[in-house]
């Protein structure tokens, strides 16, 4: 065995470690790629350690198999239209939310006061109501407002 050859399987055994040839690497792979039996394989050093560094990488997991990358490529595009449509959702409520205020600022406008005047009294850094007192606070509001009388 020359040191060319050496050279050579040493670069198949990186990129083997890469994943680029495979996820199964075996001796006797290595024996018919090469024409080189087992033992004389195995006794030179550097080839040895470049084949238990590929088997490594390939056991460890740092390799997948087509499969394996084709399955998570699925599981991948089902969570990305999962969040497209959470995404959506969030975008719908937030319009409905800002519907909401602008109705909200209207009718703060027609009983005759000023909105920022409602934020007046109210330091910035001071906590809110929670959820629950937030609820029963806007309970009232959620009900039909009743027609004015006006057309």
């Amino acid at each position: 065995m020359s040191d060319t050859d050496i050279k050579g399987i040493i670069a198949d055994l990186d990129r083997w470690a890469l994943g680029h040839l495979g996820s199964k690497l075996t001796w006797s792979i290595l024996e018919e790629r090469f024409g080189f039996s087992r033992q004389s394989l195995q006794a030179k050093s550097e080839v040895k350690a470049a084949y238990d560094n590929a088997k490594d990488a390939l056991s460890g997991g740092l390799v997948k198999s087509k499969e394996q990358t084709g399955k998570e490529n699925e599981q991948l595009i089902c969570e990305i239209e999962r969040l497209k449509k959470e995404v959506e959702e969030f975008k719908r409520k937030e319009t409905n939310w800002k519907k909401r205020w602008q109705r909200i600022a209207f009718h703060i406008r027609q009983k005759g006061m000023q909105v920022a005047a409602i934020d007046q009294g109210i330091p910035e850094s001071a906590d809110g109501p929670t959820e629950k007192e937030t609820t029963n606070i806007l309970r009232p509001f959620d009900k039909e407002i009743p027609p004015s009388g006006r057309i």
